[in-house]
């Protein structure tokens, strides 16, 4: 069933056989991003991937498929708070396919969905504060920031300090006892901010989500860190 159209993409409630394409999904070459490789699986393991994401009441999973039904991606919704009507969104999509707009196209799409089908309130989002395309891409969705802070990184494995190829990225992240933390950006978007960025904004920007700007440039900045 298509819940949302976008300019150059379409949205679904996330598929069985969707699982088992992202099997054949590329894989991110940036170490950043290895978290976000979709792990091989044997058909038990998708089978219950698939169910964790589909039948869970705080969570919601959505397929994204380009104008040549190709599916590309997949938004997901986590600790939904049904009452007070807000969540977290996350958004994953094949390599092969970041930098050609979809992932902007889809979320400006499903944002309608959201608030006016879900009837939800509020969405939040982190980001790392090295995806600087991924920032740009929120916020020309209308998400506005709400707090910069350290907190765990997804891929503990990383790295960052030991390898010379991520030097760059090591002013964005913070080694405190085992635990690898990294800065992000907490973004969030409500029903009437984003109904004034369509008023605002009707044309929309073009597409600058989802994958890390490879070479970072050198600024100062300034975060709060987590007590």
């Amino acid at each position: 069933m298509i819940i949302a159209r976008g300019k150059t993409t379409y949205i679904t409630e996330l598929q069985r056989e969707q699982v088992d394409a992202m099997q054949w999904w590329g894989h991110h070459t940036n170490p950043l991003f290895d978290s976000y490789n979709f792990p091989i699986m044997n058909t038990v393991e998708r089978e219950y991937w698939y169910r964790n994401k589909k039948y869970s009441f705080t969570k919601r999973c959505f397929g994204v498929c380009n104008l040549e039904d190709i599916f590309i991606g997949y938004i997901a919704l986590r600790n939904i708070r049904w009452v007070r009507k807000h969540s977290e969104l996350g958004i994953v999509f094949d390599p092969k396919h970041v930098g050609k707009g979809y992932g902007s196209d889809s979320l400006k799409s499903f944002l309608d969905y959201y608030f006016h089908h879900m009837k939800m309130k509020q969405l939040g989002l982190k980001v790392a504060l090295f995806n600087k395309r991924a920032e740009k891409c929120y916020e020309n969705s209308g998400f506005q920031l709400k707090e910069m802070k350290y907190d765990a990184f997804e891929d503990q494995n990383l790295r960052v300090f030991q390898e010379d190829s991520l030097i760059a990225y090591r002013q964005f992240f913070q080694q405190r006892g085992k635990e690898l933390l990294c800065s992000y950006k907490h973004m969030y978007i409500t029903k009437e901010m984003h109904l004034a960025n369509k008023t605002n904004y009707p044309h929309y920007t073009p597409n600058t989500c989802a994958y890390p700007r490879e070479n970072v440039d050198n600024q100062e900045i300034f975060l709060k860190k987590s007590t």
